[in-house]
């Protein structure tokens, strides 16, 4: 997925994680890290775009646009070196690991001349690390399971990095194929061929079967890009029907209010009338917070004024398997929440998945009438396909959901649907690839019929 985007909002990235390494202005690395988002999201090709137009896109400044003209005419960039030459080997890389971070990562190239992560392990395993303040038996545990997560992911995030932009989900399901024969042998995929195809006699879902997306963001919590412009660009996908499912207040850190969430609530209806002829109908929804507890953000009153609400977990990761699994249970229960976005709440290569009894949470999913997420973001890939199957086969029904966070991000519904075709998923199996009114009876979950929007654009 190598791109000019993707190499300037790498660098961008990577200077904002070097100043919080070397304790530089906080505030300062925020900014790259934004810029670096919009950058990455950025829906043309940032390649040709003038130095002096640079500054034209949102949240990229003078300083800024300075750093990606240095980066595309030399390949590198001076401030980027210089932080990078202020600390040790294998910080940068320990850093990342969960359960590290930049002060740990810092104290263990110091402390202990730790270089990296196959060092890091070595060090765990020698029980280097129990003579370090902050250190002990729990956090080596999870340290190590962190590593492996990284080790196991790195030849799928690898290799669907290796892909060309517009990888068909064709080339991306035999990726993942060949990800799969290679890594969890022991754990095959029944009914999959070397080249991703099912036994199973029906077609496969394809992404031209998705009718619409039920999972994006927008600039009013941490997307990039405003309302009108992802309503927009779904419209011109041909979508039937787009659902805009900004965070919830619960994530305080995406500052979402009561009244922002009604505000938006209320530019929906004007936005499909300045485009009705196109025919999509907008959903209005969210996407909640599973607290550790497994309740979410609003009381039935509230959450009664959605057309679909999506639940995620987005903290407590490290909860035990009953724990964690009662939590999720909560959620499918609860009459308000359509589908568990991104189950496992893995990042390849940055989160390892949650302890969850899948099969438990399954049964909860066909019993509630809740879909499971397969989220085609390629940095998380899930539900993965060695799941998928055994929950289509506990009676559950999915939705193939981008969680766009820009305009670019509504291109992913690929890598979603060639994971489905690798476990067999067929378009009856996808909640978004059915007609509205059977998808607005889904939504329902038993109650009467949930009012959808009128705005169709």
């Amino acid at each position: 997925m190598a791109s000019a985007n993707e190499d300037a909002a790498a660098v961008l990235r990577e200077y904002a994680e070097l100043l919080v390494i070397t304790g530089g202005d906080a505030f300062r690395a925020r900014n790259y890290e934004k810029a670096a988002k919009v950058v990455a999201g950025y829906p043309g090709d940032l390649a040709a775009v003038p130095d002096a137009a640079l500054t034209k896109i949102s949240g990229v400044g003078t300083s800024i646009a300075g750093k990606i003209v240095e980066f595309r005419r030399t390949g590198t960039v001076a401030a980027v070196d210089e932080l990078r030459a202020k600390i040790p080997p294998g910080v940068q890389e320990m850093a990342k690991v969960p359960g590290i971070g930049p002060k740990r990562a810092l104290q263990l190239s110091r402390e202990l001349g730790v270089t990296g992560i196959a060092d890091l392990e070595a060090a765990i395993r020698g029980g280097r690390l129990r003579a370090l303040s902050g250190f002990g038996a729990k956090s080596e545990e999870k340290i190590l399971g962190s590593i492996a997560v990284i080790t196991r992911d790195r030849p799928l995030r690898d290799a669907l990095r290796a892909l060309p932009p517009e990888a068909t989900e064709e080339r991306i399901q035999a990726a993942l194929v060949a990800w799969l024969e290679t890594t969890v042998p022991e754990k095959p995929v029944p009914g999959i061929t070397a080249t991703g195809a099912s036994a199973r006699s029906h077609a496969l879902v394809r992404t031209k079967d998705l009718r619409g997306d039920l999972h994006t963001h927008t600039s009013l919590t941490d997307g990039v890009a405003s309302l009108a412009d992802m309503v927009a660009a779904a419209a011109a996908r041909g979508y039937e029907y787009y659902a805009v499912t900004d965070h919830a207040p619960n994530l305080v850190m995406q500052q979402m209010t009561d009244e922002k969430m009604l505000a938006q609530r209320a530019e929906l209806p004007a936005l499909g009338a300045r485009e009705m002829a196109r025919g999509m109908t907008l959903l209005h929804g969210t996407e909640l917070n599973i607290a550790a507890d497994g309740s979410v953000d609003w009381d039935a009153d509230f959450l009664a004024g959605f057309d679909i609400c999506v639940a995620s977990v987005h903290s407590s990761f490290g909860q035990d398997r009953e724990v964690m699994t009662a939590r999720f249970i909560a959620a499918a229960e609860n009459p308000y929440v359509n589908i568990i976005g991104h189950p496992l709440t893995r990042k390849l290569g940055r989160r390892p998945p949650v302890d969850v009894d899948l099969d438990a949470l399954c049964d909860a999913c066909a019993r509630t009438g809740t879909a499971l997420e397969i989220n085609a973001s390629p940095e998380r890939m899930d539900l993965p396909p060695e799941h998928i199957r055994a929950a289509r086969d506990r009676g559950v029904k999915f939705a193939i959901d981008t969680d766009a966070h820009s305009l670019g991000h509504l291109n992913n519904a690929r890598y979603g649907v060639a994971a489905a075709r690798v476990a067999g998923l067929a378009r009856d199996d996808v909640i978004n690839a059915w007609p509205l009114d059977r998808l607005r009876e889904f939504l329902a979950k038993g109650r009467s019929p949930q009012r959808l929007l009128a705005s169709s654009i």
